[in-house]
């Protein structure tokens, strides 16, 4: 084979195949190339790229020589080529690589920020692990390299959503000490840091930095939020590094915690896990430490009512100075003058009393908060339903369904891996088909859900809230194959019932439905939610929903109507679940208008 067709050099320079035939580099700006035709010939780009680093000519955003501008380029096609041209001083080059002094390479994920699903993808990026001088090791001193869009500040909302969509922002890597990211990521967003570190040696991670220098120097990638994003770039850098690792074959689109899925199916990629707890989950986790007697104390020190002298309970006492730093980040770092008095007084007093063994932090870490542990989040599935619609007359009718969706989690998904009581899914369809009249509908075209039912605590009091839009077949009127368009918006609260994984929730919700089929050719429908969830055992939920619909411009329709259901899941395994999904209306007479259930079969991929 000939070099330029070899893996190793199509990585290099970031060339994927092309949907007709050849290559194509994902590589946007023009500088990255010496030939005419390097964008889409490998092997012409070979050809000229051996002539530059000859030449006495600069290149590059940096004005540098082609041998500092393409380090790797120039090492790899030396080394294979067996080049005799004499190496040239790069000090810009030397100095980048001295900032890193490397060693290995850790990829960190870091969660989705709590209480906002729509940050349910979480992040990724690279920790570059550094040679230690003195044997002690203090990664927090290390450098992190990260991959993102460049947004202008301002940027307006629809337009970072389009841009995002189509390519319209430049990608850009940027370098941070790692102690900033674990600040920012743990301390002031609590989100949880998942650290892998990777099975690189030094020259491979050598190999990575230089080709990042290559790229941000010269050149960039367009940004795309659903494949070419932050996750797929740094796959694409750790194939250079390691090429025998193949790890973008990925059907449609990429998302951050794919890619700790993807590392982790590679045999002994992974070298060693870490896990950083967020401020926030170690606050809560040193209350419930607390029996009742030490909570009542807590409260009343909070609540100013008992002063910290006398106290010898270092537990209560850890427990508030873990809430009040806490809430001292939420507040960028200002407490009040009566938090900050508390805060001195506590500290103080704690002074007085030892030291505690140290938190190893093991209680954190289980299998059920990996992210390489979580479903898949393709989804396809196949369904057998009963309906029944009593509008006048009585009509029964079986049904199958196939339904696809491309991402991301919903509330009777497994939480091993997600943040529980979330759901975040976009796009879907589902097609029914009834056997007795032998008709093809569609049922349900999906655009966007976001939900997040925050239990309400002690400690913190975050509201729970939901979002749907999307093209639906309204069950309270008796046509069977009117289409809405379908929008609804809600807050409310949500508590914990004490028991493991178990909630009760209430959401005020306003919703908007268009369609032809309706009198004024639209509606609007308050809402009141009353929902019960619970994962009462590890492969099972059961979630009991109720609302109370009024249709505020009803005509001739029924002024108002009630909605239950009765939904349950069965986790197989990451890849499959069952569900069986039960639902009744009943109009302002107490009567059914309509009733259907179904069971679902779902395959994540």
């Amino acid at each position: 084979m000939a070099l330029s067709q070899t893996k190793e050099w199509l990585r290099l320079l970031h060339y994927e195949k092309s949907f007709l035939g050849g290559y194509r580099s994902r590589v946007t700006g023009e500088n990255f190339f010496f030939s005419k035709t390097g964008k889409t010939d490998p092997t012409a780009e070979m050809t000229e790229t051996v002539a530059a680093f000859s030449k006495n000519i600069v290149v590059g955003n940096l004005k540098q020589h082609p041998q500092c501008a393409f380090p790797e380029r120039y090492k790899f096609l030396k080394l294979h080529l067996k080049l005799s041209t004499i190496d040239v001083a790069c000090p810009k080059l030397d100095e980048y690589l001295a900032k890193f002094n490397p060693e290995s390479v850790t990829l960190v994920f870091s969660s989705a920020y709590p209480h906002n699903p729509g940050s349910m993808f979480g992040h990724t990026f690279l920790k570059i692990n550094s040679k230690s001088k003195d044997h002690k090791k203090q990664d927090l001193l290390d450098w992190g390299i990260s991959y993102a869009a460049q947004v202008a500040d301002n940027e307006n909302p629809l337009a970072f959503v389009f841009l995002g969509l189509t390519g319209g922002y430049r990608g850009q890597f940027s370098l941070l000490p790692y102690y900033a990211k674990v600040n920012e990521y743990v301390n002031n967003e609590s989100r949880d840091i998942w650290e892998y570190e990777l099975n690189l040696d030094r020259e491979e991670t050598y190999r990575l930095l230089r080709n990042v220098w290559e790229v941000e120097t010269n050149t960039y990638f367009d940004y795309y939020f659903l494949d070419e994003n932050c996750a797929y770039q740094l796959l694409a850098f750790l194939e250079v590094a390691k090429s025998e690792w193949n790890l973008l074959d990925f059907p449609i689109y990429v998302i951050p915690g794919e890619t700790v899925k993807k590392i982790a199916t590679v045999p002994g990629a992974i070298k060693s896990v870490k896990f950083r707890p967020s401020l926030q989950k170690k606050m809560l986790h040193a209350y419930q430490l607390l029996n009742l007697d030490q909570r009542n104390t807590f409260q009343d020190l909070l609540a100013h009512t008992l002063t910290p002298n006398g106290i010898s309970d270092s537990k209560t006492l850890d427990s508030l100075i873990q809430y009040l730093f806490y809430v001292k980040k939420k507040k960028d770092n200002e407490l009040n003058e009566r938090e900050k008095e508390l805060l001195r007084a506590v500290l103080l007093q704690r002074s007085t009393l030892g030291v505690s063994a140290p938190d190893s932090g093991e209680h954190f870490i289980s299998e059920s908060s990996r992210p390489e542990a979580a479903h898949h989040t393709f989804r396809l599935g196949v369904s057998l339903g009963l309906e029944q619609r009593k509008f006048g007359e009585v009509k029964t009718e079986s049904f199958r369904e196939l339904n696809f969706k491309f991402a991301f989690h919903d509330l009777l998904n497994s939480d091993l891996g997600y943040t529980p009581f979330s759901h975040l899914d976009f796009p879907g369809i589902t097609l029914r088909y009834y056997s007795k009249s032998e008709s093809l509908k569609v049922e349900n075209i999906h655009g966007l859900s976001l939900t997040s039912l925050s239990p309400l605590t002690v400690l913190e009091k975050h509201p729970s809230f939901t979002f749907h839009i999307e093209v639906l077949s309204p069950k309270d009127l008796s046509c069977d194959h009117c289409q809405l368009f379908h929008f609804d918006m809600g807050a409310g609260g949500t508590l914990d019932l004490g028991t493991p994984h178990s909630i009760i929730y209430t959401l005020a919700m306003a919703q908007a439905e268009m369609g032809s089929s309706l009198p004024l050719g639209y509606r609007l429908l308050p809402k009141l939610q009353l929902g019960f969830l619970s994962n009462p055992v590890e492969k099972y939920k059961i979630q009991l929903v109720s609302n109370a619909v009024f249709d505020a411009l009803q005509g001739d329709r029924q002024k108002y109507f009630f909605e239950f259901q009765l939904n349950q899941s069965f986790f197989l395994t990451r890849s499959w679940d069952l569900r069986l999904l039960g639902q009744v209306i009943l109009n302002q007479k107490d009567s059914i208008s309509f009733a259907e259930s179904r069971f679902i079969v779902h395959y994540y991929f």
